[in-house]
C-alpha cells in the first residue's frame, strides 16, 4: 500500500511542477544514486523525482478511448 500512496503523490507532484512550467521525472531507477545520510534514519525511499527548466512545451496527446477496454456497468 506504501508503494500505491507514494506513486500517486509523486505522480500528482510531477503533474504540478509540469502545469508550473518545469520538466519533471519520477522513477524507481535512480534510487541507488541517493547519496548516503540524505534520507532520515527511518524512512525509506521508494522514488525519485527529478525536475528542471524546460525549453520544451508540454502538448497534450489525443489518445482514443478505444486503446484500453473499458466495461462500464450501470
Amino acid at each position: 500500500m506504501e508503494g500505491i500512496s507514494a506513486g500517486t503523490i509523486v505522480h500528482n507532484m510531477e503533474l504540478t511542477a509540469e502545469n508550473q512550467g518545469l520538466g519533471s521525472n519520477y522513477n524507481m531507477a535512480c534510487l541507488g544514486s541517493i547519496p548516503e545520510n540524505i534520507i532520515p534514519t527511518g524512512f525509506k525511499p521508494l522514488f525519485t523525482l527529478t525536475l528542471g527548466q524546460t525549453n520544451e512545451t508540454f502538448v497534450p496527446r489525443d489518445i482514443s478511448l478505444n486503446k484500453i477496454e473499458t466495461n462500464i456497468i450501470k
